[in-house]
């Protein structure tokens, strides 16, 4: 069966009408043949899903899309007011992502492709309405934010999926005849390439300042019950983090950790300015491309978002 799996793939991949489904499960027999983990674990997370751990690809992400809002002035109600997320005050906007990461397994997938109207909601939309609501004057409320769009914005996810499939077979079979088996190298390769590297990726969850902050090559971090003065321990940490950085990156960070750290600090914090000097040092420390670091400052940021959320900044 080996000598002609790549060979029914590609002539499989050939016909449109083929569904993503049937394709993916024979690249999940492929990567069994030829021993690539890396286009087994591709392969199954399109057919399972991407798990809470996983790295989304880029191709699965949303930029941007539309919110609909149901709010009320007064006597006044409006309800589906579409907004872009620019359009939501500055304060609130810190929740809301500007990408939206499509996780669900790729059947699932083909069905949302076929609606002609979608609308979801998110956890950073609901915090977003919390923030915006204290900002608003007497009989002004926001009751609602979702995101909505048509079905061809996943239809496009699925083109690429597709597309993926086809660059990666095309890959394989050159300079092989498809009545041989490519060697796993070469079919990671081809994975790495087309869809990058999957899998090697660490989630720590930070339950208390003196634990691991974050470690591996895509690695990120999130946040469980800490407190203020957690929180200022983590800057700590994660100052001992940029000493291998160059001057200049390392001047940068420490003062964005210094302008954090004195918002926090303040008798009476603001609650606004301490999300925004947060999210400035998660964003810079994504520039500078280190995993651990961003993976530090990215649980910092979430940490103070919650607290934030909470109420502890006053």
């Amino acid at each position: 069966m080996s000598d002609t799996l790549l060979q029914s793939l590609r002539e499989r991949l050939m016909d449109e009408s083929e569904p993503l489904s049937g394709l993916l499960r024979k690249c999940l027999m492929l990567g069994a043949e030829t021993g690539s983990d890396s286009l087994r674990d591709w392969a199954r997370r399109e057919l399972n899903g991407y798990g809470d751990e996983d790295e989304v690809p880029r191709y699965r992400r949303l930029h941007s899309p539309p919110i609909s809002a149901d709010s009320q002035s007064g006597p006044t109600w409006v309800q589906g007011q579409i907004l872009d997320r620019l359009q939501i005050p500055p304060k609130a906007r810190e929740y809301v992502s500007e990408t939206i990461p499509m996780k669900q397994p790729i059947e699932e997938l083909e069905q949302l492709a076929g609606q002609k109207k979608l609308s979801f909601s998110s956890p950073g939309l609901a915090a977003a309405m919390s923030i915006w609501n204290r900002e608003l004057g007497p009989f002004q409320s926001v009751s609602s934010l979702s995101y909505v769009m048509s079905g061809s914005h996943v239809a496009g996810i699925l083109g690429q999926v597709r597309t993926n499939l086809v660059e990666i077979v095309a890959d394989l079979t050159s300079g092989t005849p498809l009545t041989e088996l490519p060697g796993k190298d070469k079919v990671d390769a081809a994975v790495d390439q087309r869809v990058g590297q999957v899998g090697d990726v660490y989630n720590t969850t930070i339950h208390e300042a003196k634990g691991a902050i974050a470690v591996g090559t895509k690695a990120s971090a999130t946040f469980e019950g800490l407190t203020v003065e957690d929180v200022l321990a983590l800057l700590d940490k994660l100052q001992e983090m940029t000493g291998d950085l160059e001057p200049d990156h390392r001047e940068e960070l420490m003062q964005a950790v210094g302008d954090l750290r004195s918002a926090v600090e303040k008798d009476v914090p603001d609650t606004g300015d301490v999300v925004k000097k947060a999210g400035k040092l998660r964003a810079l420390a994504s520039k500078l491309g280190v995993p651990a670091l961003t993976a530090a400052a990215g649980g910092i940021a979430e940490a103070v978002a919650s607290l934030a959320l909470s109420g502890a900044f006053g």
